[in-house]
């Protein structure tokens, strides 16, 4: 007897020990088969949407350049500039199905999929120093909880939003109030909230491809576009163009997205890693682009006419872009009329 009861013991015992074992994989990491792997390495293909030493780019390798020696070459980069894998949504397309890793791009470009994320192309919605908006952007409980959720329901996982500066308007015409946008064909990214705003400038909002936006300025198919300064400059569009309009009317927001499966696929010590890395290189963004912007202003300065917007002209911009506001909250829903609302008042607070 005294047998059969220490061999019950034991299975009890064994049946205990192999539950808290099991446990680990409810984790969303790959905890299990590293251990029976330590060596395994993961090649993550990241792709952004400009060209070589661009912000994006300089992002992207000093990225890959910590992550790859925190992680002792357990996971490796391959780095793909605009066009070599496509451009715009074509990204986000190659993220979702698994065939690359990592994208660092406008959310403006995932907008067909989470319309919640055009929120940021509304004008005059976030602080309009760069610094602010990258102070604020982090402190964010919307931006670092609320649509991290949203996202992930479509497989991508949100890591970190940082600008890449301030857009501002480059253009034939010397703006400085919304009528001067009347009958303007302006290029637009082919983002349905991003079009509204410049129709209710009276505009006519026109989308072209990033890479063809230099021979449609050049052939008058469109009379403006925006960006921020380093982006006009690394692609020469002041060439042919007459103004520079500094209207800081959005921030150009790069993000930091990860296909969410190949995150949950790393074992949780470089999920750490790579989770760690990305906050750190929220500052580093923050100095990267604002030498890429400063360089950029002294070149513009030299090649077109700088013009700054008066309060006067800045308010006159908020009233017109107002609508589009009530626009958003009603062609997109209850939940994205309350990140919008959300936003609002955390950037009224950040503000105070």
């Amino acid at each position: 007897m005294k047998h059969k009861i220490a061999l019950s013991l034991l299975a009890v015992v064994m049946l205990v020990l192999l539950m808290s074992c099991g446990g680990k994989a409810s984790t969303g990491s790959a905890d299990t088969q590293e251990t029976k792997n330590p060596e395994k390495v993961y090649t993550f293909k990241i792709t952004h949407e400009e060209y070589a030493d661009t912000v994006p780019d300089l992002y992207a390798k000093e990225l890959a350049r910590r992550i790859e020696e925190k992680s002792e070459g357990r996971i490796q980069f391959e780095i793909f500039q605009v066009g070599q894998l496509g451009v715009g949504v074509d990204l986000i397309e190659h993220l979702l199905t698994g065939s690359t890793q990592m994208a660092i791009v406008s959310p403006g470009n995932v907008a067909t999929i989470i319309p919640e994320g055009q929120v940021f192309a509304l004008h005059y919605l976030l602080p309009t120093d760069v610094k602010d908006a990258y102070d604020f952007l982090a402190s964010s409980t919307v931006v670092t909880e609320e649509l991290p959720e949203i996202y992930a329901e479509k497989n991508l996982r949100l890591m970190d939003l940082w600008p890449l500066g301030a857009s501002d308007w480059l253009s034939n015409r010397a703006i400085q109030s919304p009528e001067d946008f009347t009958g303007m064909p302006f290029r637009t990214m082919d983002t349905p909230l991003i079009i509204k705003n410049y129709e209710a400038y009276q505009a006519n909002p026109t989308p072209v491809p990033y890479t063809d936006v230099y021979s449609a300025l050049q052939l008058n198919m469109v009379s403006g576009v925006e960006n921020p300064l380093g982006a006009l400059v690394d692609m020469k569009w002041y060439e042919v163009q007459d103004y520079l309009i500094l209207s800081n009317h959005i921030m150009y927001l790069e993000g930091v997205f990860m296909n969410d499966e190949a995150f949950n696929a790393l074992p949780s010590d470089l999920q750490n890693i790579v989770s760690e890395t990305i906050l750190e290189m929220h500052d580093v963004a923050y100095e990267l682009q604002d030498e890429a912007n400063a360089k950029a202003k002294e070149i513009l300065e030299e090649h077109v006419e700088v013009l700054d917007l008066s309060d006067e002209s800045i308010a006159e911009f908020k009233r017109a872009a107002a609508p589009v506001r009530d626009f958003f909250k009603d062609q997109y829903g209850e939940r994205a009329a309350g990140i919008l609302e959300g936003l609002e008042t955390e950037v009224e607070e950040f503000l105070k």
